[in-house]
């Protein structure tokens, strides 16, 4: 969750006078105010590069870590593993809105993610994709499949009620996925 503080009079023109902190993140001059996300983060109000999570994404789903791009998350579903990958970017819902390094960063994430999980729990079938029919904000759903499942062979979207994680199934996943050692993930409270 990101604090915002609104920050006023700093200098329209000239980054880097009188202090501005956006002279040594490359942010141009924001009008008068800037964003403070978080200790040593500026942004201008509105600035694109400004992240956040929808809400409903927020409500539905754990957060397992971040990736270079992407945000990983785990649907609150104990039916399926399912997880989900959210590009850090502002205001993003089309894989297409994101430059071809993104898209090439999005699918390598999703694949190592993917192929990682297959093997892990020796899934039946994996099922990766981007809807946002519901939710806008571009995400990429990873989940792992059996032929014992609940849905299967449907798709898991309104088939049966979710079953939200017992803390201990929380815990089991977030070992399983640190174990995994995906290149490129941070594990959420994860210093190193």
């Amino acid at each position: 969750m990101f604090v915002r503080e609104e920050v006023q009079g700093w200098p329209k023109r000239g980054i880097g006078k009188n202090g501005d902190p956006r002279a040594n993140r490359g942010y141009p001059a924001c009008n008068g105010s800037i964003s403070i996300i978080g200790p040593g983060n500026f942004c201008c109000p509105g600035d694109p590069a400004v992240f956040s999570l929808d809400a409903r994404l927020q409500q539905d789903t754990l957060l397992l870590g971040d990736f270079p791009l992407c945000r990983l998350l785990l649907g609150n579903d104990a039916n399926y593993p399912w997880f989900i990958l959210v590009p850090r970017q502002a205001d993003i819902t089309e894989v297409f809105h994101l430059s071809a390094e993104q898209q090439q960063q999005l699918w390598n994430e999703t694949s190592t993610l993917a192929a990682a999980l297959n093997q892990s729990y020796a899934a039946d079938k994996m099922n990766i994709g981007a809807l946002g029919n519901v939710v806008a904000q571009l995400h990429m759903h990873v989940i792992v499949r059996f032929k014992t499942d609940v849905a299967w062979p449907s798709p898991v979207w309104g088939k049966v009620a979710a079953v939200p994680y017992s803390a201990a199934q929380v815990e089991e996943i977030k070992s399983r996925v640190h174990a995994l050692q995906l290149t490129g993930l941070t594990l959420a409270g994860d210093a190193s």
